[in-house]
């Protein structure tokens, strides 16, 4: 992409089709989030790739902006297919907190207004069976994938059925939706049916199922016995590879199929991708309302990898992108480094090159690299696991961040994305190059790590490393620093309300931050996303792989007191934290926490002092 020559947006109106010379669409994409054209936002990254095979894609964005309706005729009907995603994050996440209050920005939106539709996915395909009849409906994106299948929704507290039914869309695609994308308009393209397609679900009726297909618990059985949540889970879990058995799960008289994953994209594919015209703009025609601030963040960021193999309980990366890591080649990404020094806007600082976790780059073994199944043991819990190549493949991150930043008008590479703090030792227990050259070179004043909590029972239950594990890497990060004579910081991630989580084990955390002085401004409240883990230990108060059972904190005043412990410098925490305090029999704690808040208290008066207190995150980052 030539700075003075750029690719055209792709088109949102008819006149923009003019302009292109076009009389008609083969796609129309709608979306609930404004126009970016960024690789970082799925619409975006959906169009390009269609466009690049041939296809007239056209974009209807937020179509429920214009108050008269007219939003929705902005664009002609498709002659292939309408794909429908909720946009870049569910729209429940982006309309509520966890404490289910609604929410007064939508930065994906233009001008950080909200009004995205709740449950947009069964809103937006309603629509398009309104206004675009007779026309296939393909819904895809976060918010469709982790609902394929029945699911428990933490916004009614009651299960409900494959959102597939419910937005009566003709198909579904999961997962990292680019070769099934493809495929689905080849098929439209060339009159052909749209069955037993690998990252898609489908509705059969009970006469026109696949054999040697595994049923799962039905929606009604669900409702019946939420336990039967754990099975769901496995069979989830132990189907979600290339090969895999066919799902069938039952709503009543009909079946949806949940097809295998796609195999893995190989690296040329994954080129391919990212390589794409990317103007890395929101559309002008979002100008006049002030933009859409989700672009700032990442506006400036390199996209090396896709894939987490970490299987975090609360995150459904695993189910949705996998856990083999797809990365791209160093020659992609240096010509994308170098798209962007060549960017008229670019001032210098490339703000990340990283992934759902930044040092999985390049990471793998033979099974997963293969799209092969493995049950046999978790890749990095308790440690990581030895077939993994993690001495040979951070070298491979550490060059790659050297390269980028020696790019002729890059003055700063920073990684911005999470690190795995395990992940950064080789099998001595000695700290590896790639984390000297992180503190060195790649961090922005601030390193994301994110233990998430402190207390031993909690960890397990959300598959982290042990509290000591960090310790250890945040003594020797902070030794470094001194010796580098760098003052650089820690940012970790905590989350309250996790299954597992009783009121001692906040207290330890809380003890634990106390130590540190520190106490974040912003905490996840935790949310039982569909499909994971931790959605099942909350439904069951049980942990699906290993039948323990756990406490879960459901009442909001338990969650508020556990948040208020994380949160125990501001002053609207102090009575529940001493409600925690008693409650867990931790008396003793509150001398020093009252000494610790008079220290603030006078610090804060001093001339020119900056307020404590640290940072955080509301949506949680993986690492």
């Amino acid at each position: 992409m030539a700075p003075t020559d750029p690719t055209p947006f792709l088109p949102r109106t008819r006149a923009q089709m003019t302009e292109r010379g076009w009389d008609a669409l083969d796609v129309l994409l709608v979306t609930g989030d404004g126009y970016v054209d960024h690789p970082s936002f799925g619409t975006a990254a959906i169009g390009r790739l269609l466009e690049a095979a041939g296809y007239r894609v056209g974009i209807l964005d937020v179509p429920e902006l214009e108050p008269d309706g007219s939003g929705w005729t902005r664009l002609p009907a498709p002659e292939l297919f309408v794909g429908v995603t909720a946009g870049t994050i569910d729209s429940m996440v982006t309309n509520f907190t966890a404490s289910k209050k609604r929410r007064r920005v939508d930065v994906y939106r233009p001008g950080g207004l909200p009004g995205r539709p709740n449950r947009a996915s069964i809103a937006y395909t309603a629509a398009v069976r309104h206004h675009f009849p007779g026309v296939p409906v393909i819904l895809g994106g976060l918010e469709a994938g982790p609902r394929r299948l029945a699911y428990y929704d933490y916004w009614q507290e009651a299960f409900r059925r494959s959102i597939l039914i419910d937005a009566k869309a003709d198909l579904l695609v999961w997962g990292m939706g680019e070769r099934q994308v493809l495929e689905i308009a080849r098929r439209l393209a060339a009159k052909e049916d749209l069955r037993e397609i690998d990252g898609t679900c489908e509705l059969r009726a009970a006469g026109d199922l696949p054999e040697n297909a595994r049923e799962v618990p039905s929606y009604e059985a669900l409702v019946a016995d939420p336990d039967l949540s754990i099975p769901l889970f496995n069979a989830v879990r132990e189907e979600n590879h290339p090969g895999a058995a066919v799902l069938v799960q039952g709503h009543g008289k009909r079946f949806v199929l949940q097809h295998p994953p796609m195999s893995p994209s190989s690296q040329d594919e994954v080129d391919h991708y990212y390589d794409l015209p990317f103007r890395r703009e929101w559309h002008p025609d979002h100008d006049a309302a002030g933009g859409i601030p989700a672009l700032e963040p990442v506006r400036w960021s390199v996209n090396s990898h896709r894939g987490c193999m970490a299987d975090c309980s609360f995150c459904s990366i695993t189910f949705h992108q996998g856990r083999t890591i797809q990365g791209r080649s160093e020659a992609s990404i240096l010509r994308e480094a170098a798209t962007i020094s060549a960017h008229h806007d670019f001032r210098g600082t490339i703000t990340d090159v990283g992934g759902p976790t930044a040092n999985m780059y390049g990471l793998g073994c033979k099974l997963l690299e293969k799209g092969d199944p493995c049950l046999g043991r978790d890749c990095l819990t308790p440690d990581p696991c030895p077939a993994l190549r993690i001495e040979k493949q951070s070298e491979g991150y550490r060059r790659l961040l050297a390269l980028v930043r020696q790019t002729p008008g890059v003055k700063h590479t920073f990684v911005s994305s999470g690190i795995r703090y395990d992940m950064l030792r080789d099998k001595q227990g000695e700290l590896l190059p790639l984390h000297h050259d992180l503190v060195a070179h790649h961090v922005p004043g601030r390193m994301k790590l994110a233990p998430e909590h402190a207390a031993p029972g909690t960890l397990a239950a959300m598959n982290k490393p042990t509290f000591d594990v960090y310790e250890k890497y945040e003594s020797d990060y902070k030794d470094e620093c001194r010796e580098l004579g760098r003052d650089q910081h820690l940012v970790n991630y905590f989350i309250v309300g996790h299954p597992g989580t009783t009121m001692d084990d906040a207290v330890l955390l809380f003890e634990k931050l106390l130590e540190r002085n520190y106490s974040p401004e912003q905490v996840q409240e935790f949310l039982p996303l569909p499909m994971t883990r931790a959605n099942v230990q909350y439904v069951t108060g049980k942990d699906p792989l290993t039948g323990a059972a756990l406490h879960v904190p459901r009442g909001g005043r338990e969650r508020r007191i556990q948040k208020a412990l994380v949160r125990w410098k501001a002053p609207e925490s102090e009575p529940l934290v001493l409600e925690g305090l008693t409650v867990a029999g931790r008396e003793d704690l509150i001398p020093r926490w009252r000494q610790a808040l008079a220290r603030e208290r006078t610090r804060a008066k001093r001339p020119g002092k900056a307020k404590s207190g640290g940072a955080g995150l509301e949506l949680d980052t993986c690492g």
